[in-house]
């Protein structure tokens, strides 16, 4: 559908597309547009939920809105808890009861094995909310830059450096 889209977007400026200057011929300007397609079917459950919190009035459309174009479906965040209609629309932040409950039925049932790196960040933010320990898990979990990379990016989205601290990350401020 994407492909379709770009392609009838060019066909409007046919041999009118440039790079540098010089006119692209058609087998680049498919090659650009595959090359951009390629990139955005890389967004995932975690760049769209990090959208989610970013959003104003977040709502189901916006979840069905942002999911378009990614390798995430609203049937997958959803059965991820990471949103719920139950009462309203509800996202399924670190404190939300829903989302906690999923993410402890699979810590406790494969030890965390099968977490995803927003299950990790969210389940070590309710522990160190609730004063229980964490250091224990970030060594269990082997910190990845993946896992650093997903905590800086909820700490600038939330406002919260709880998410990089619970890694044992600190920046000059916090001494």
């Amino acid at each position: 559908m994407e492909m379709g889209a770009c392609f009838r977007e060019y066909s409007k400026h046919h041999e009118k597309v440039q790079r540098d200057g010089d006119i692209m011929s058609a087998k680049e300007v498919v090659q650009e547009i595959y090359g951009i397609i390629q990139e955005a079917s890389d967004i995932g459950v975690e760049d769209v939920f990090i959208d989610l919190l970013d959003t104003a009035n977040v709502s189901y459309d916006d979840v069905n809105k942002l999911c378009r174009g990614t390798n995430a479906t609203p049937e997958e965040l959803k059965e991820m808890r990471l949103y719920n209609q139950d009462d309203g629309f509800e996202l399924g932040t670190w404190d939300n009861e829903k989302r906690q409950a999923y993410i402890q039925e699979r810590v406790n049932g494969d030890g965390g094995d099968h977490l995803s790196n927003l299950d990790k960040l969210q389940f070590l933010r309710y522990r160190y909310e609730k004063g229980q320990a964490v250091q224990n898990y970030v060594e269990k979990w082997d910190v990845d830059d993946d896992l650093r990379e997903l905590a800086g990016r909820l700490a600038d989205v939330t406002g919260d450096d709880t998410y990089t601290r619970v890694l044992g990350d600190r920046d000059i401020t916090s001494y």
